[in-house]
This record gives structure tokens, sequence and C-alpha cells, in this order.
């Protein structure tokens, strides 16, 4: 999780050791090389990502719906008392519902930009409470492409895996159930600094992002805003034509001042590093 920074270590103690040979300086080095190789933000582990069934309010119905593998016991051990959470790319709501269960004083906005997700969604969440907004949230405001998904697995109703993006021949080899449309239409785009600016929110606890292919997109979108913690889907192979890559990503949310506190399969967890230190 930390190689670069290792690697860096390695590089400067290798020169050091070379052109001033100082051993007390030496010692130095290798305890913060084992300081780094020994770091960790977050103890708990992911959750199982997939079905969980949801009782809705003042009714008792019952759904289905999905969850990542966002392990509520983060925000815990970062000793967070979340007011905002933002979900951006709900899907059917799942996570956001889980992140109002687990702190029911939180303002939880779920965030989807396919108009037929986006009226699943909202008729998920609403109930409890928590706000929808039916645009693709990226780096800038007004009218994005939009690549509509089916999904084989769901009886061609429209899938998660819509995007701004085409699919890569890579990821139509690796998910051959999910057909894209050839052709995009537009949807709106919007900028998480534009949504709060107009929403009196200055400070986010939680930023839960699920954007196929535009997570880069997302993250520019902050502005100035630097959430707390950020949950990110990070696949790691080329699976939209055009988009950023994982890596490309990761060193943009580090230079923004951020740790790498979990590497999951397809998903990673950023934490601010000020918090992070409190920690230590």
């Amino acid at each position: 999780m930390y190689r670069l920074a290792r690697q860096t270590l390695r590089r400067v103690m290798q020169k050091v050791g070379r052109r001033w040979p100082d051993q007390a300086l030496l010692d130095e080095l290798e305890m913060l090389r084992s300081r780094v190789d020994g770091l960790r933000v977050v103890r708990n582990g992911a959750e199982q990502d997939g079905e969980f069934t949801c009782l809705l309010p003042t009714t008792l119905e019952e759904r289905r719906l999905y969850q990542s593998r966002f392990n509520m016991a983060w925000v815990d051990e970062l000793r967070l008392s979340p007011k905002v959470v933002l979900d951006v790319g709900a899907y059917d709501g799942g996570d956001s519902i889980r992140f109002k269960y687990r702190f029911p004083d939180a303002r939880v906005i779920a965030f989807e930009a396919d108009p037929e997700r986006y009226a699943v969604v909202a008729g998920n969440v609403e109930p409890f409470g928590i706000a929808c907004v039916n645009a693709a949230v990226c780096d800038r405001d007004g009218p994005v492409p939009w690549y509509k998904a089916y999904d084989g697995h769901a009886e061609g109703r429209t899938g998660a895996q819509g995007s701004m993006y085409r699919h890569s021949p890579q990821y139509e080899r690796r998910y051959d159930f999910v057909r894209q449309s050839p052709t995009p239409t537009a949807v709106d785009g919007l900028r998480i600094d534009t949504f709060c600016r107009k929403s009196a929110i200055d400070d986010i606890d939680v930023l839960h992002i699920d954007a196929e292919g535009a997570e880069y997109e997302v993250i520019a979108g902050l502005g100035a805003l630097l959430p707390k913690m950020i949950y990110v889907e990070a696949v790691p192979f080329d699976a939209w034509v055009g988009a950023r890559q994982s890596r490309e990503l990761h060193v943009r949310v580090s230079c923004m001042g951020y740790l790498l506190a979990a590497e999951l399969i397809n998903d990673r967890l950023y934490v601010r590093a000020d918090l992070a230190r409190s920690l230590l």
C-alpha cells in the first residue's frame, strides 16, 4: 500500500549511505522506513458486498438492495460523527440507507445520473428522509454524455454500469452480460462544490463514489472541499475508453492530502492525513 514511499526512502538511504555515511542518520532513516512499513490507518476489514434486506419505514415491505464493501466501523475508528454523507452513483440507494441507519442524524444525499435508475433510488431512499439528486457528478456543470447500460442478469433492465464513458473491449470481455448503448444521451452534470454551495454545505464527512469511470472527475469537482473520508471504486484494469486510470486518481487524491487507508480488490478508502495523524 505504501510501496512508493518505501521505494523512495530506500533510494534516499542508498544515496546518503554513499555520500554521507552518518550512522545516526542512517538509523533515523531506518526507523522512519519501519514506521511507514507498519502504518495502518484502519484496523477493521471491509464488509462483504452484495444484497441485504431492507424494511421500508411505516410499512411491512421488504426490499433487497445492494451494499458496497464500506465498513461503518471505519467511521467509528476515526472518531467521526457524520453530519454530511454524499453517495455518488447510488444505483438502488442501498448504501445511502445503510449510512442513514447507522447515522440517523446525518444529512445523507444520494446522486444517480441515469433517469431510470434515479426513479428507483428515489423510491427507495425518500421514505428514510434521504434526498436524491438526478445528476452525473463530475468536474463540470451542464449537459454531459451518458451511455446507458443494460444488465442481462436483470431481465434487460437499466443496470448499474451506465457511464459518461464507453466500455472498453476489456470491460466487455469481463462482463459479457452487460450491453451498453452505442450512442450517448445527455444528462445533467454537476460539480460537488456547486451543489454544496447551493445547499449550504461547507463540510463533507464521507464521500462514497461508484461513478463507473468518472471517479477522477468527481474528485476534480470537489474544488476546495476536502471530505474527511473518500471511498471510491478504482478497478485495476482499463475499463472505460478515455477515462483516467486508477493510478492517476491515486496521485490526485494523494496530492490533495490523503492517505490510502485500505486498498481492496476494486475499491480504495482514503482518509484525510490530518485525521490519520490523530490516530498515531
